[in-house]
Parts: structure tokens; C-alpha cells; sequence
């Protein structure tokens, strides 16, 4: 099978780590690019009784966005293929038998795969609404390819070779608090690269962010027949939203106050 490196992109990840890296240990090389974790995470990656300890590489960068931490990664694998993997995900024992087929297949060519990722919430897995179906683009041959955007980040160049449902298993016990604290982390980067783009928010845009969100998860992407997991879902998927906007809202008046006070100089 061609050589591929294993990349993920960590911090204070010691909760689910074990279970990535112990995913990945058909691959040629863990790359594992950490943004200076106060936990364990640096501890587990680099004990070197662990079974990842002879193909991990454990390099640490100041965190500088989600995109170009990958891009970094990226730069620094030894091998032209390279399988991105979350540190909150684990690459299922039929998605690395599928890798192995595509890469050991005649006549393979350089390019972009997207991967099918199953979303759960208390255990439950998702099949509706705005978290399912979720392709990401995480199998390439990394000449040519960059990441892109603030959160949610796509592939830039390839060639798209076409999509994998043997599945990534995202946090398999999601819960509430967990959520928010993404959802706060999340919501500060989109609404500041919102802002930058130029988009503006409003007090009706704010005020309908909620019941627009609950509605399109959960009637029109039919969330509801996931059960009160769904239902659960489309509320926090609502509360993301509205957040978001308020805080593009607090950029832009902070901004206008900053500009006031110049022109009353």
C-alpha cells in the first residue's frame, strides 16, 4: 500500500486522544501537531509504551487558526498521502480497510476524498437534520491542497476523487456542556471572519436567528425523527446561530464606538 501519514491537530484533548491515535495505527506515520495542551494530551502522545510510539511524530505549534494548523501539518508530513482526523474522532475499522483498498488500487491518481463522519449525541447516533449526512474532505494527496476558512474548513485545489461512507465515529457521548464550550469557541471565530467579509447584523436578524435555525433543523432537514435528541439538537443548533450573530453585532458596535471616539478627537 502506498505510505500514509495520519494527521491530527490537538489541544487539551486527553479525553478522547488515546482512542484517535490507537485508530491509527495502520497508517505509516501519526503526525500529531499540538497547540501547547496544559492536559495530558502531550504526555499520552509521546509515552513511549504506547503502541503509537514508533510511527508518532509530536511537533507543537502556537495555535494560529484552525486552517493554517492544518496547512502546517500538511507541510510537515513525511508522505503524499495524508488522512486528517480530529482529535475527538476515530477512524473506523472499515474506513482504514477502505483507505488500504483505494490507496493499493491500480491506476490511483492524486486527488481529494471526502469521508462520511457519524454524528452522535448521548450515544445516540444522528441520521437527520443539518449533522447528517456530513462529508468531509480528509483523504489526499497533499500536492496542491490548502485549507481554507475560518471554522468549518474546506480542501483548496485537488482533484475531487469522490466521497468514502465507511464512517470517521465523532464523539460517541456528546454531551451538553461539551457543545457549549465548542459552541462559544466556534461562534467567536465565524462572527469575527463574518465581520471581516462585511456582513452586518441586526435586531431582526437577531431575533429570528433562533426560530429560523430550530425550524430548518428540525422540519425541514428532519431532525424530528431522530427523537428528542433531534429536537435537543435544533434548540442548541438555535441558541449557535443567535450567539453568533450577537456577537457580530458586539464587533461592529465596539467598532462604531471606536470609530466615534476618532472622529471626536
Amino acid at each position: 500500500m502506498i505510505p500514509v501519514t495520519g494527521l491530527l491537530i490537538v489541544k487539551n484533548e486527553q479525553e478522547f486522544i488515546e482512542r484517535a491515535l490507537n485508530s491509527l495505527l495502520w497508517c505509516d506515520e501519526i503526525l500529531v501537531i499540538d497547540s501547547f495542551s496544559t492536559d495530558e494530551t502531550p504526555r499520552i502522545c509521546t509515552d513511549p509504551s504506547r503502541p503509537w510510539a514508533s510511527r508518532i511524530r509530536f511537533i507543537q505549534k502556537e495555535w494560529s487558526g484552525f486552517s493554517a494548523q492544518r496547512n502546517f501539518g500538511i507541510d510537515q508530513a513525511r508522505n503524499d498521502w495524508v488522512f486528517f482526523l480530529d482529535g475527538d474522532e476515530q477512524c473506523s475499522s472499515g474506513l482504514s480497510q477502505k483507505i488500504r483498498e483505494i490507496l493499493d488500487s491500480p491506476g490511483l491518481s492524486p486527488g481529494v476524498y471526502k469521508v462520511r463522519r457519524q454524528e452522535f449525541f448521548l450515544g445516540k447516533p444522528i441520521r437527520h437534520g443539518i449533522w447528517n449526512p456530513s462529508y468531509h474532505e480528509r483523504l489526499f494527496h497533499k500536492a496542491g491542497v490548502r485549507f481554507v476558512g475560518a471554522v468549518h474548513e474546506g480542501i483548496d485545489g485537488g482533484n475531487p476523487l469522490g466521497k468514502i461512507d465507511e464512517p470517521i465515529i465523532h464523539v460517541e457521548d456528546l454531551r451538553i456542556e461539551r457543545f457549549l464550550v465548542k459552541l462559544n469557541h466556534y461562534t467567536t471565530i465565524q462572527a469575527e471572519a463574518d465581520y471581516r467579509r462585511g456582513l452586518r447584523t441586526g435586531f431582526v436578524r437577531i431575533l429570528l436567528s433562533f426560530p429560523a435555525m430550530l425550524y430548518k433543523n428540525y422540519i425541514y432537514y428532519g431532525a424530528w425523527k431522530d427523537g428528542r435528541e433531534g429536537f435537543i439538537i435544533s434548540i442548541l443548533e438555535g441558541i449557535s446561530r443567535t450567539v453568533r450573530h450577537l456577537k457580530i453585532w458586539q464587533i461592529q458596535t465596539l467598532a462604531a464606538k471606536t470609530q466615534d471616539r476618532g472622529f471626536n478627537r
